[in-house]
């Protein structure tokens, strides 16, 4: 026991020390930060956000909950345990209570929807949701389906050991006062941007690129937020098509979470399992719109219209649609670009209003 205390002590005096005189109010840059707290401050906030939040996409969702990546160990536990310091959350509590988020998605048991508890209450207060969505039996029984290994276990058991620790570092590193008004930022960043921002903001307002069961919606044009919460703001794509590691389905979309991924996929630190791109959507627009051509009577009737106009045959001109949606360099008369134009329209107003060709 004396020996154990005996290194406690003597690995925090070391950090103690190396951190106070680096980064600390001691270190190299220690006049400049006594001397711009706020300007430090900002940067702090903006850099530990996306740090965190990072973490919590990379490592608890796109691994762990939905599987679409596998990451390496060496970069998924150091990522678990930054989030058992900042946010207090364990692996086991926040995939159990995000599986029951997409199993009740936006009804009456979704535990932080802003459609049936309010925006400003699932903006503000969705954190103590979170928190008693983890006592719910049912989310109770979802952990116990959940493998951990010893650290997993211990960080689950003791998750404010965690915030105990950070606070500690930062109040070595900046003093009482910036120490805990840090280590009070540090708590703030998830019940802020994760659990109140994405989960109320993205179930609220925005536009979908697919139709869903819920109310999930696309507000990743606001790139600060998105760039703040790794990409987890195009929320109607990952809500779409669950296991992708990928939240981008558009050309004009950003999702630097999953450039994160790609980047560890070539330093073969991360295994990409499943990701729906631009790529992808356009690969399934192009088989959807040649469907409906083949099942709509009055489309079938146009396209070989069209055809018979070109001296060409039916079968060729879906082809060269076909092509022309999926991205390829096919060049279409204006005639038939309007004609494949509407055929998408009436398929996206078919998707909408839950309609199919029997």
């Amino acid at each position: 026991m004396f020996k154990l205390l005996g290194f406690f002590a003597l690995s925090f005096a070391t950090l103690w020390f190396a951190l106070s005189h680096t980064i600390g109010l001691s270190g190299f840059f220690g006049d400049f930060i006594a001397a711009h707290p706020i300007i430090i401050l900002s940067i702090y906030i903006v850099a530990v956000t996306h740090v965190t939040i990072t973490a919590m996409s990379l490592s608890f969702h796109r691994h762990h909950t939905h599987k679409g990546v596998v990451l390496n160990p060496w970069i998924d536990m150091p990522m678990q345990v930054w989030l058992w310091f900042v946010t207090s959350m364990s692996k086991v509590d926040w995939v159990s209570v995000h599986v029951y988020h997409h199993a009740h998605s936006d009804q009456e048991k979704d535990p932080h929807s802003p459609l049936h508890k309010g925006l400003i209450h699932a903006l503000f207060l969705g954190v103590f949701d979170y928190t008693k969505g983890k006592s719910l039996p049912e989310v109770q029984k979802i952990q116990k389906t959940i493998k951990t290994n010893w650290l997993e276990n211990y960080i689950h058991h003791h998750s404010f050991t965690g915030p105990y620790i950070m606070t500690l570092i930062a109040i070595v590193m900046f003093g009482p006062l910036w120490g805990s008004v840090i280590a009070v930022l540090n708590f703030l960043v998830s019940p802020i941007f994760a659990v109140g921002g994405v989960n109320a903001i993205a179930h609220w307002w925005g536009y979908r690129n697919h139709v869903t069961s819920d109310n999930s919606r696309n507000i990743g044009y606001i790139f600060p937020l998105n760039f703040l919460t790794c990409g987890e703001m195009d929320h109607n794509n990952h809500h779409a098509h669950m296991k992708s590691c990928s939240f981008r389905h558009r050309w004009y979309e950003f999702d630097i979470g999953y450039l994160y991924i790609k980047v560890l996929n070539w330093m073969k630190l991360a295994e990409v399992k499943n990701a729906y791109t631009p790529k992808t959507l356009k690969q399934e627009l192009s088989k959807k719109v040649s469907e409906l051509i083949d099942r709509d009577y009055r489309f079938k009737k146009r396209c070989e219209e069209l055809a018979a106009e070109m001296n060409t045959n039916y079968q060729d001109l879906k082809l060269r649609i076909e092509a022309y949606c999926r991205g390829e360099k096919v060049k279409l008369d204006k005639a038939v670009r309007e004609f494949m134009e509407e055929v998408e329209r009436t398929y996206k107003a078919n998707q909408r209003l839950k309609l199919s060709y029997v």
